[in-house]
């Protein structure tokens, strides 16, 4: 890169432009017109250095076409609030059913959003880039004066006319730029008129709004009374203060500029340096860039000029017989290697004009945040508050401008202009749907997750998301987050808990939400008959197979030996009744009742009795149990299903069967079943939204009906409108899990410190391997922190909120703390109830002493008697 010395240039003190007319994306100015597009954040902030290096020659490539040669460029980077009543307007455009509460859900989110836009931690950072393609000669200051006076005498609807007419012309080149910079890595898009027309009153008046008027096209009154602000000097000329002329409210703004030298070769070196990306860091501090492409032609030009000056300088050292200073001979290593890099059509020049902005609403303030500004640009860019020019370089801010002071012009490679990652940050999500919690990155904002989202580009998209992390981390908590999302939504949800921890969700979702909601404890005697298939099976064939699967599954080999018949006749026989008296007790029923006294009917009664003593085992009593009062089946609609399994005494996994004990048949039924009831729910009512969530997911595909059903919810669950949520400590065995890495659209990574972890984490993040940005942030996460992957792929830090005090303490998945009165001391002794507690443990541990049989026995029976009670509990 070439260094410049400060030279003295004319400065240009006229009027500013003013805007003629503002189209969408189109700005008319007296003399130009200027095309805008704006550039959505990038997500680059966990990239690592081997990425950012290939982004930013893509983006340098692409820029060398995006901005003519010859023809001045202007990108402004400028912060403003995110408005909460956007993220309400979204909610009325989307179809869809909703849930009762759904407008209370919304509402909060939207006071979250608001609320943290107020206190500074959400921040919209809005990026524009512009092209000027004029249509008139102005080369002159003469002739840019004729065509102002000129401009007067006309009418207003003449200039108007003018001004369309000027267009018109432009429109088809117009047209296939905007096309060029939405395809490029910028992805940019037509900024709004509205955008476009707040871009520069705000320079006016820096209290206005994002989106002051809704018009796709701004003229005449509307743009004067949008422009109505003053800017005065300051006495001492090192800043200029801003007036709103509506509200009166003053704003104090400064423009530095960098020092001699202050783009140095080798500080901005690929991946870039990022010096624009900094911003996000500052307070009220932005960016307005000018400059001028030189292309191939003109960029060689340039170097052959500064190649030619350092030769002399060189000759003209050794004429004197010394040595050429050292900065001479780097200046002449860069411009060669330089030139080497346009003839090869690596890269180009490009002459930047950058100011950086810095606005307060006091003088101390402002001056605390230029050193503020100063020092976190130490060692990259020395910067300067050039005095007396601050109305000059103010006037230089305003779209349809122009470079007013050219004596701080940098002369650089175009990848320093794409490695500042002005279009970087840490954009992660999707564009609607629920509030989820906020951007931790870069670009710091409220982050949205539409993953039940039915839109054309993502109906053709896995619906399978992923959280893992270590314990406490926080994944359960999002999982429930995501599940009530999904149930603002109006979908069916299935929340399966094999800890027993998620219990808050109910209460959530019931008093939010005001969504049906099914408690299913398949251990407590209130469940029984609720999980029977008989009741909530669509069909007879369906309700046939999964009755006799669950009363074979209960039963011992000895015992299903010659019974499938008998079974098969007895729930035949029970499916021939009016529905509404199938039940897995009927059959149970059928079978005792056998009449006859031949030996198959003994065999019928002998089975039926059996089957009557397993139905009242505590593992499969909501299975195959007498229903209980008012025990609904298994919700088939909107709604929620909470399935606690943490009861269950599951047998090992890759036990034998044959070898499994009585309770341990009986919950692996009742697991079966579960697994059942899920899948039946994916396969019907298509139309409907479908959700299962399945948290410890070690404990569930550590048996292989749980991984079937992994598996198939994975695979076919874009084709049933049904989406997945696995949440697991073990990101290792996830990943592990055949096929499942390439269903996933979406992944959460929370905390996790070992290296296995960390690269199985990565793997789930659609990751080759998790480099040293990445692993920073997978060990430095707090409770409720993650590394998002959304549907585009993109990485982001995210953390999750839980909208209010209430519902974060009631989805609170850790342990209440002990008090005294939780669990009183048992206080039954046979003899003197007035004894201490101290005496007794004395007694305890003298009987304990006693070295005769009498005082074992008394010890065996007080251990029996503490089981008991503890069982009891």
């Amino acid at each position: 890169m070439t260094r410049r010395t400060r030279q003295t240039a004319s400065r240009i003190a006229d009027p500013p432009a003013a805007p003629l007319l503002i189209l969408d994306g189109i700005e008319v100015t007296d003399d130009a017109v200027w095309t805008w597009a704006q550039i959505p954040d990038g997500s680059t902030e966990l990239m690592e250095d081997g990425e950012l290096e290939s982004a930013t020659w893509a983006t340098a490539a692409a820029m060398h076409t995006l901005l003519p040669v010859d023809t001045e460029y202007h990108l402004k980077i400028m912060w403003t609030r995110y408005s909460d009543e956007d993220y309400r307007e979204s909610w009325k455009s989307a179809s869809g059913v909703r849930a009762p509460g759904a407008d209370y859900y919304i509402e909060l989110g939207a006071h979250r959003i608001a609320r943290n836009s107020d206190v500074g931690h959400f921040r919209r950072r809005i990026v524009l880039l512009g092209v000027r393609w004029p249509t008139r000669d102005t080369t002159s200051p003469w002739e840019r004066r004729r065509q102002m006076v000129a401009a007067q005498l006309r009418s207003r609807a003449g200039m108007l006319r003018d001004a369309h007419d000027r267009v018109e012309e432009l429109r088809p080149t117009v047209k296939r730029w905007f096309g060029q910079v939405r395809d490029s890595p910028l992805r940019g898009d037509p900024a709004s008129a509205a955008t476009i027309a707040w871009a520069y009153a705000r320079e006016l008046r820096r209290t206005a709004d994002l989106t002051p008027v809704d018009d796709s096209e701004l003229s005449g009154a509307r743009l004067v009374s949008l422009m109505h602000g003053e800017v005065v000097p300051s006495p001492d000329g090192g800043y200029v203060t801003t007036r709103d002329a509506a509200t009166g409210a003053t704003r104090h703004v400064a423009v530095l500029v960098p020092a001699v030298n202050g783009f140095p070769a080798d500080e901005l070196e690929i991946p870039g340096g990022e010096w624009l990306a900094l911003l996000t860091e500052l307070t009220d501090v932005e960016a307005s860039v000018r400059g001028v492409n030189h292309g191939r032609t003109g960029s060689l030009a340039l170097l052959r000029t500064g190649r030619k000056w350092t030769r002399s300088q060189s000759l003209e050292a050794g004429e004197a017989g010394t040595a050429a200073p050292e900065e001479i001979d780097e200046a002449e290593l860069a411009l060669a290697e330089r030139d080497r890099e346009v003839r090869r059509r690596v890269d180009v020049l490009a002459t930047s004009h950058p100011r950086w902005v810095v606005h307060a609403a006091t003088v101390e303030e402002l001056t605390d945040r230029i050193e503020a500004l100063r020092r976190r640009y130490t060692g990259m860019v020395a910067l300067e508050l050039a005095p007396n020019i601050q109305d000059l370089l103010w006037k230089e801010l305003l779209p349809g401008d122009r470079v007013r002071v050219r004596e701080f012009g940098q002369v650089q490679p175009m990848r320093t202009l794409a490695g500042s990652w002005f279009h970087g940050g840490s954009a992660v999500g999707d564009a609607s749907g629920p509030y989820i919690g906020g951007n931790l990155g870069a670009t710091p904002g409220p982050v949205r997750l539409h993953l039940v989202s039915r839109t054309g580009d993502d109906r053709r998209m896995p619906t399978t998301m992923s959280f893992t992390g270590r314990s406490g981390s926080g994944k359960s908590t999002a999982v429930m987050l995501t599940v009530l999302a999904a149930l603002a939504e109006g979908a069916w949800c299935l929340l399966a808990d094999p800890k027993g921890d998620l219990a808050g969700i109910v209460e959530v979702a019931d008093r939010v939400l005001g969504v049906p909601v099914q408690v299913l404890d398949v251990t407590a005697p209130d469940a029984a008959g609720s999980m029977d298939p008989m009741r909530w099976a669509p069909t007879a064939d369906e309700a046939r197979t999964l009755t006799l699967d669950a009363l074979l599954g209960v039963l011992s080999g000895e015992d299903r030996r010659g019974t499938e018949a008998v079974l098969e006749a007895a729930i035949d026989r029970v499916l021939a009744r009016p529905r509404e008296l199938w039940s897995a007790t009927a059959v149970i029923g059928e079978l005792v009742a056998t009449p006859g006294d031949t030996q198959a009917a003994h065999a019928a009664r002998t089975l039926g009795e059996t089957l009557s003593v397993r139905s009242r085992q505590s593992d499969v009593r909501a299975v195959l149990g007498t229903p209980a009062a008012g025990a609904a089946p298994m919700l088939s609609g909107r709604g929620l299903v909470y399935l606690r399994l943490d009861g269950l005494g599951l047998p090992q996994p890759g036990s034998v069967a044959e070898q499994w004990t009585v309770s341990q048949r009986c919950a692996m039924t009742t697991f079966r079943t579960s697994t059942a009831y899920a899948l039946m729910q994916s396969r019907h009512v298509r139309e409907l939204i479908k959700l299962v969530a399945l948290t410890e997911l070690h404990r569930i595909t550590a048996y292989p009906e749980g991984r079937s059903l992994v598996q198939w919810l994975a695979r076919t669950g874009r084709a049933l409108k049904t989406y997945l949520l696995l949440d697991s400590q073990s990101a290792i065995e996830m990943a592990a899990i055949e096929g499942l890495v390439e269903q996933l659209v979406m992944s959460a990574a929370f905390e996790a410190l070992g290296q296995e972890e960390q690269r199985a984490q990565a793997v789930l993040l659609h990751r080759p391997d998790a480099g040293p940005r990445l692993r920073q942030a997978q060990g430095m996460l707090g409770p409720g922190e993650c590394v998002m992957r959304d549907r585009h792929n993109r990485l982001g830090l995210v953390a999750f909120d839980r909208l209010t005090e209430w519902i974060a303490d009631t989805l609170s998945t850790d342990a209440a703390e002990d008090s005294a009165d939780l669990y009183a001391y048992d206080t039954d002794v046979e003899q003197g109830g007035s004894e201490s507690p101290d005496a007794r443990l004395v007694a305890a541990s003298a009987d304990a002493a006693k070295p005769d049989d009498a005082a074992a026995e008394d010890a065996v029976g007080e251990q029996q008697h503490a089981d008991r009670q503890e069982r009891a509990r």
